[in-house]
């Protein structure tokens, strides 16, 4: 009797069993040392997922479920900050807020954020801050979180098109380019959000952040094109200038030019 009342009490649970199997995504933090596997119960930002986070050599570090599914996953580059990014999404994408995650699975913080998809991200070196872009139906902002606590340090908002974000080596500045009527404009801030030096640039090509020096106070900007080769006869996306600049008194100034264009002729 007893054996069939246990039995009984068993059915419902099983029944219930949520299956993680209409969909699995990966993702990896971006020295690719972290890698997390996400299993969805629904789709299109239904149900809800389970995660199993890994290291070096496949090595599991934890496993858990997750109320909401993360449309996509940003991971700090320690491995110990989830960036879960949760929505609805099918023909189209529609992010509606932030969940942020520690390493064992516990949700630390969570966040309304309206955004199509990050205009911009990155993570300083010690991972202590990550920066995200956000853009949805012109409206504009960048989003500074605590990487440890999962905090909103600031929130600005802009009506110029973010091109990219990229912090200095300790992470006390942050660099945001902007895309501005055909023009570019490079602008620092410090972690307070506050603006420490800008400059315009016209007449070239696309650019993107690509170095900032430790102390915040040099950095390049990248220029790339389309370019023909003539060995293959295809068109490429190339490099084709390093552009260099310092943040001075009078705020950031040009520091010099390397050429790539010869290479690609």
């Amino acid at each position: 009797m007893k054996a069939l009342l246990a039995a009984l009490l068993l059915l419902p649970a099983c029944a219930s069993a949520e299956n993680f199997d209409k969909e699995t995504r990966d993702f990896s933090s971006k020295n690719k040392a972290f890698r997390l596997a996400v299993s969805y119960s629904g789709t299109g930002g239904a149900g809800r997922a389970r995660a199993v986070l890994t290291g070096a050599g496949g090595k599991n570090i934890s496993s858990f479920e997750a109320d909401r599914p993360p449309f996509s996953v940003t991971l700090s580059g320690d491995g110990r900050r989830l960036f879960f990014f949760f929505g609805a999404w099918g023909q189209s994408v529609s992010i509606f807020g932030v969940d942020v995650y520690s390493s064992a699975g516990e949700r630390l913080a969570s966040h309304q954020v309206r955004m199509d998809g990050p205009a911009g991200e990155d993570f300083s070196d010690d991972n202590s801050v990550y920066a995200l872009g956000t853009e949805q139906a012109g409206a504009r902002a960048i989003l500074l979180f605590d990487v440890k606590s999962g905090r909103l340090l600031w929130n600005k908002k802009f009506k110029e098109r973010l091109a990219g974000l990229k912090f200095s080596g300790d992470g006390s500045r942050l660099l945001a380019l902007f895309s501005v009527d055909g023009a570019w404009r490079p602008v620092i801030y410090d972690k307070a959000g506050r603006e420490l030096g800008r400059a315009e640039l016209k007449g070239t090509g696309h650019l993107a952040p690509r170095v900032f020096s430790r102390d915040g106070t040099a950095f390049e900007l990248w220029e790339d094109r389309t370019v023909f080769n003539e060995k293959d006869g295809y068109w490429h996306a190339r490099l084709v200038k390093k552009r260099y600049f310092r943040l001075a008194a009078g705020g950031i100034e040009p520091d010099g030019v390397k050429d790539f264009d010869e290479e690609y002729r």
